[in-house]
Order: C-alpha cells, then sequence, then structure tokens
C-alpha cells in the first residue's frame, strides 16, 4: 500500500506556521548544533511517535477500504493532488453523509443523491423561509461532504489528518476538536417518524380541459388552483389559502384523460399528511374534427365537386387541427368508364 511519506519535520512546520504564522518561522534562526537538538528533544521524539500511529492508522484503514471496495486505488500522488474542498478535519464530513468510513464511492453518491431529495433547494417549494433557509444550509454541509468524499485523493488527505488529530490526542492526552456537523442518520430517521405519526392524506380528483392540439402535438399546461396551506410562525401560524400553478407536460400523442398526480401538494392538514392533487385532463371540444381514440374524424361534408365519379384519380383537402389540412389523393375506388357527373359527395 503506497501512502506519501508525510514526515516530523513537515508536521511541525505546519503547526509552527498555524500557531506563529509564516513570517515569525521565517525569521527564526538557528545553527546547525541547534537543530540537531531540536530534532532530538522529547517534543520532536514525540511527535514523531504521533507520525507513526497516525500511519499505522491511516495504512489500516486503506488495507481494509482496498478489501471491500475493488475500485479504492491509492495513489502517490494522492497527498499532492489539488483539493476539491478546503475541507476542515474537525467536520465529520461521513457523518454529514449518513455512511461508514470504509463506504465505497458508488454509496457515497447514492447518499449524496438519496439526500439531495430532500435538502436540495428545488425540493423545498413551499414551505416557509424559515424551513427553505434551514435547509439550504444543510444542503451546503452535504454537498462539502460529499466534494470532499467522492473524490479519492481529497478523501485520503482528510483520513490521514483525522488520523493525526486522534494519535496526537491519544499521544498527548488532550482532546480531539470536533465541530458540530449535520448528522444525515438522525435527520433521516426524525423525518421518517414526523410521517409515520401522520395519518396519510387523501386524494383530490380534478377534472379539467386543454385544447386537443395539446394531446396531439405535446405542450405545455398550466393550471391555477387555490389550496389550504399551513402558514409560518412569522405570518400568525395557523392555515389561510395559497394561489397555486401545477404545471404540466403533455408528451405528443397523449391519450385521453391525460392524468398528472401531485403527491402531498394538495391542501395541508395539522393531523394527516397534504392530500394529492390528480388531474384528468381531457381535450375540449374541437370546430373540426372529433378525436376517437387514436384517430380524427372530420364532423363536416368532404365536398368532391361535379363530376369526381368520372375521374380516374381525385384530389381534395380540408383543415383540421392548427391550421394543418388533411389531403387526399390517388386512384378513385369509385370511378366508373363514362360515369354520370351527378355531383354527389364524399362523407369523411
Amino acid at each position: 500500500m503506497s501512502v506519501t511519506t508525510y514526515d516530523s519535520s513537515t508536521a511541525f512546520r505546519q503547526d509552527t506556521i498555524a500557531r506563529v504564522g509564516q513570517g515569525a518561522l521565517n525569521n527564526r534562526k538557528m545553527t546547525a548544533e541547534d537543530h540537531k537538538k531540536f530534532q532530538n528533544s522529547p517534543f520532536m521524539q514525540k511527535m514523531r511517535e504521533v507520525d507513526d500511529k497516525a500511519f499505522a492508522k491511516f495504512s489500516d484503514r486503506d488495507k481494509k477500504r482496498a478489501k471491500s471496495d475493488p475500485t479504492f486505488k491509492p495513489e502517490d500522488g494522492d497527498f499532492s493532488a489539488t483539493k476539491t474542498h478546503a475541507f476542515d478535519k474537525a467536520v465529520d464530513y461521513y457523518q454529514a453523509l449518513g455512511v461508514h468510513d470504509m463506504a465505497t464511492q458508488e454509496d457515497i453518491k447514492k447518499a449524496y443523491r438519496k439526500l439531495s431529495l430532500t435538502y436540495h433547494p428545488d425540493k423545498t417549494t413551499g414551505m416557509s423561509q424559515e424551513e427553505k433557509d434551514e435547509r439550504a444550509a444543510i444542503f451546503i454541509e452535504i454537498k462539502n461532504a460529499y466534494k470532499t468524499l467522492s473524490d479519492n485523493p481529497t478523501r485520503r488527505q482528510y483520513d490521514f489528518e483525522r488520523d493525526r488529530a486522534e494519535a496526537s490526542s491519544e499521544m498527548m492526552g488532550t482532546k480531539v476538536q470536533k465541530k458540530a456537523s449535520f448528522d444525515a442518520a438522525a435527520a433521516m430517521k426524525i423525518l421518517a417518524e414526523k410521517v409515520a405519526t401522520k395519518a396519510p392524506g387523501g386524494t383530490t380528483e380534478v377534472v379539467t380541459r386543454c385544447r386537443l392540439e395539446k394531446f396531439i402535438f405535446g405542450g405545455h399546461k398550466a393550471i391555477e388552483r387555490s389550496r389550504r396551506k399551513k402558514l409560518p410562525a412569522r405570518e400568525g401560524g395557523g392555515f389561510g389559502e395559497q394561489d397555486r400553478v401545477y404545471r404540466i407536460d403533455m408528451p405528443q400523442g397523449a391519450e385521453e384523460p391525460f392524468i398528472a398526480t401531485f403527491k402531498g401538494q394538495g391542501d395541508q392538514y395539522e393531523d394527516r399528511m397534504a392530500d394529492t392533487l390528480k388531474f384528468f385532463l381531457r381535450s375540449k371540444q374541437h370546430e373540426v374534427v372529433d378525436r376517437d381514440g387514436v384517430n380524427l374524424r372530420l364532423r363536416k361534408r368532404l365536398e368532391m365537386g361535379d363530376g369526381w365519379r368520372g375521374e380516374a384519380y381525385f384530389t381534395a383537402q380540408t383543415p383540421t387541427v392548427r391550421g394543418r389540412h388533411v389531403v387526399l389523393w390517388g386512384h378513385n375506388p369509385f370511378f366508373r368508364h363514362g360515369g354520370t357527373n351527378d355531383g354527389a359527395d364524399l362523407i369523411a
């Protein structure tokens, strides 16, 4: 298992810069003898022990991860690679995604996608501003965790820094610094419990009509409807009426009725889940044609003119939908040699 060297002098230099700054380190003059004494000092010996212990922890993790995840490929260049996120070692990004530190990259992607369905800003439509702000902040934590853990070099750098902090704590008798972070597993459990304690909402069926052209050619249908909505605390709480636009995309050649379902987006209640809206779309009556399954039938007679029976070929056209025409052309099945000009009509 290959790991780029991370020696004690490098660790000490980084710790010193963090404490006193780069300038103080540059102004510091140390003779060769002083440097030798410093390297042999109890402090530096302890630092080397910390690094050895951290390296042992890190190497053990790499070996276990390689066994559980065949796609895990550690490289020497991982520690010199650019970070995808300026992570904070005091933040538990595994906890933020609700995964174990042995999770595969596929596990990490699945966890991120699942959490995004709840916390992504696009999923907070209809919530109060407080709820939107809260979920937006949580989503930033989730996204930072994903950026850190989904990139193998960044993840290994993050793991090593955490291992070193833990080893230092054990050797020095200090407490590992930890920052409060989002706990995905706990949050999802709470959400599931809230859903489980509420009775299911009902289903409201709404029949509406739109132009026949949308069923034939496809298109967008917007339906404005009022619903009962829970008001945020800053607006006094309780319930009020909200006008909402429900947007439906209809595919080309949609069948009738075309059904569009909006789960949990109807009236809201205190003691049960929000209602589900189910829209049944049917076509309005057209001035020229009637719909018959997948067929369109002309409602009026198609005038062929005088003498059409005596023509071996005929042509005719009639307007139908959206300014388009039905064009008939071809052999006349009613052609009779010497046919009469009886002025009959062809009814379509």
